[in-house]
């Protein structure tokens, strides 16, 4: 069994997956019942790779403000974030994502406790 598909087994999950380099879904698994549907899919790849980019954008601009002051502490690199929003929750960290029914998680952080897991 794949760690995709261990997380795919864990209750609330519907799929868990990896980007590629350019931000395309480049492997992922979801549930048997969970329709699959290619335009969700690639709003979901878009939406992933856009709050990413932005995010990573902010940290760039808050650490060069920083580091023109005493301040040094950094923003970067980017490791992780999640979003809830309706009925689901998507989490993200490095290449890795999962997409889950919200009610079925204890917290946001739940998110990134899985993807933490199976990369150690």
């Amino acid at each position: 069994m794949s760690e995709l598909d261990d997380l795919v087994a864990i209750d609330g999950v519907l799929m868990a997956g990896r980007f590629g380099r350019d931000w395309t879904i480049a492997e992922h698994k979801s549930k048997a019942l969970y329709l699959e549907n290619p335009g969700a899919t690639e709003m979901a790849q878009w939406f992933c790779a856009a709050i990413t980019m932005m995010l990573s954008s902010m940290a760039h601009a808050i650490d060069a403000m920083n580091q023109t002051g005493f301040d040094q502490t950094s923003w970067l690199p980017l490791k992780s974030w999640s979003y809830s929003g309706g009925d689901y929750a998507i989490g993200v960290r490095g290449d890795r994502f999962l997409i889950a029914e919200r009610a079925k998680l204890r917290s946001l952080d739940e998110l990134d406790r899985l993807l933490r897991k199976e990369q150690t």
